[in-house]
């Protein structure tokens, strides 16, 4: 485990340079929505941006007198049915960017709604009803239904989504796994939750760092590194 430890926090260290810089999203575990929203507008944006659109949301719900920090899938929803569509979400709320680079691609507030329409039909209303998913094999029928969302099939903000709302690392497929397999040079398949676990946790205790923000971190590299086509 050390020489593995050693490389993994090497290989942090490189990747991600100094470690008071490194990508610290909001931690809004509760909040459902607020976690779809940041997901998908995260992805080629600056996080300023992301912020932006988080606050503008957080103020519209608040001059409702809502509990933002609870919201899930149904309040959600119900904001776009406020403003009357995506488009009018878009400017009040969220902003033009599309979900792709392709023409006529659908702006991410659609996707936004979308990604909350597919998440309440498939049972999941709450940041709570997500992690129960998580428990179970629901949790691959959700994770189908998030990938059908316009821009979201690389997985990458499934990834994502799943760490905003608490959900460990050890059980995020895909972006986290494949990065440590690339760093210790074998396969994915060899790469499982306990090496997962145990490699985050041993190099944030060697370094005196939180280990939550290891996979948010790896998860921002990553992204960007497949926005810049270097992955």
């Amino acid at each position: 485990m050390d020489v593995r430890v050693d490389a993994l926090g090497s290989a942090l260290h490189s990747d991600l340079g100094d470690h008071a810089l490194w990508f610290r999203p909001r931690r809004y575990p509760d909040s459902l929505a607020l976690s779809i929203i940041d997901a998908i507008f995260s992805t080629g944006a600056r996080y300023a941006t992301v912020e932006n659109i988080l606050d503008r949301y957080i103020a519209y719900r608040d001059g409702q007198g809502g509990d933002v920090a609870v919201d899930g899938a149904p309040e959600l929803l119900t904001t776009f049915a406020e403003v009357g569509s995506p488009g009018a979400w878009a400017q009040d709320i969220g902003n033009r960017r599309p979900t792709s680079t392709t023409p006529g691609a659908p702006l991410k507030a659609e996707a936004v709604k979308e990604a909350a329409t597919r998440l309440l039909a498939a049972g999941i209303s709450t940041a709570e009803d997500f992690r129960s998913a998580a428990d179970s094999d629901a949790l691959q029928v959700v994770r189908s239904v998030w990938r059908e969302v316009p821009g979201q099939r690389s997985g990458f903000t499934w990834a994502y989504l799943q760490l905003l709302v608490g959900i460990p690392a050890l059980r995020v497929d895909g972006v986290v796994a494949t990065y440590i397999a690339r760093v210790l040079d074998v396969s994915v398949d060899d790469v499982d939750g306990d090496l997962v676990s145990g490699l985050i946790a041993e190099v944030a205790r060697r370094n005196e760092w939180d280990e939550r923000e290891i996979p948010m971190a790896i998860w921002r590299a990553e992204q960007r590194a497949r926005s810049s086509g270097s992955r």
